[in-house]
């Protein structure tokens, strides 16, 4: 039997201040993982990103590899893209 994994998307188009903080977090809330699914995270007009948010990123990524499965961010601005590379 082959295993059959889910990607799921989830758009980030706002600054991830503590203003916009619940909107991902409700987000990542509503996805039925499974073992092995992939999320993809794009960030095409994320802007900026809190310490908060930040937290979010590293927890959801400890959890989805925790369950076999991959977390990919794509478009990062620049300067938020430095921020993740600390």
């Amino acid at each position: 039997m082959a295993d059959h994994f889910k990607t799921h998307n989830i758009y980030v188009n706002y600054p991830l201040d503590a203003l916009h903080l619940r909107d991902l977090e409700s987000d990542i809330d509503k996805l039925d993982l499974n073992l092995g699914d992939v999320v993809v995270i794009d960030c095409n007009g994320m802007s900026y990103i809190c310490s908060s948010g930040l937290r979010v990123f590293l927890g959801f990524n400890k959890n989805i590899v925790a369950k076999g499965g991959k977390l990919i961010i794509r478009n990062l601005e620049p300067l938020v893209k430095g921020v993740f590379d600390m």
